[in-house]
């Protein structure tokens, strides 16, 4: 007896791209928006650059990195979840094993470029402990975004899952 894919709702497959996105996209921003309130800026202090770089990170910066983040999710990350829940026993457990381990390069990375950035081409000392900074704070947000997503899209194929193990347990 081979095990039968179901075909998932509309309504499932848009939830499982953009649910998971906007959860795990909001929770950093809600961690900002509290700290905003426990320390408040006083704008006399700030100068007008601070308000002009605030602007432009709510106007321009998040809605370009949901447009981002929706689309990685929607052309690599659902796709990649749907095979291994096929394909592996502990779906949860393997995907945060890989995420957190992809996530944690890519953060390196990123944190390396924008050290090396910070450098600029006239400073030939280099600040390692800064590095370190670095990578640890790229790592804490794209390791904490990797994990909400993937509990969400936990959850939202919980039932599925269960009915893809009755299916194999059947199958034996």
């Amino acid at each position: 007896m081979a095990i039968q894919r179901t075909k998932q709702s509309f309504g499932k497959r848009v939830a499982k791209i953009f649910l998971p996105v906007l959860i795990a996209l909001n929770v950093p921003l809600l961690c900002i928006q509290v700290d905003s309130l426990l320390n408040p800026i006083d704008l006399s202090e700030a100068g007008k650059w601070a308000m002009a770089g605030s602007q432009a990170f709510d106007y321009y910066i998040v809605p370009a990195v949901l447009l981002v983040l929706v689309i990685v999710q929607w052309l690599i990350l659902v796709p990649v979840w749907n095979r291994w829940l096929f394909k592996f026993r502990r779906v949860l457990l393997s995907s945060l094993f890989t995420g957190i381990l992809i996530s944690v390069l890519i953060a390196a990375l990123l944190g390396y470029c924008t050290w090396s950035n910070q450098l600029g081409p006239s400073i030939n000392q280099s600040n390692t402990t800064e590095l370190i900074n670095l990578i640890f704070l790229m790592s804490s947000f794209i390791v904490a975004y990797c994990i909400l997503n993937i509990i969400t899209l936990y959850f939202l194929d919980r039932s599925y899952i269960r009915h893809l193990k009755s299916q194999k347990i059947q199958a034996i």
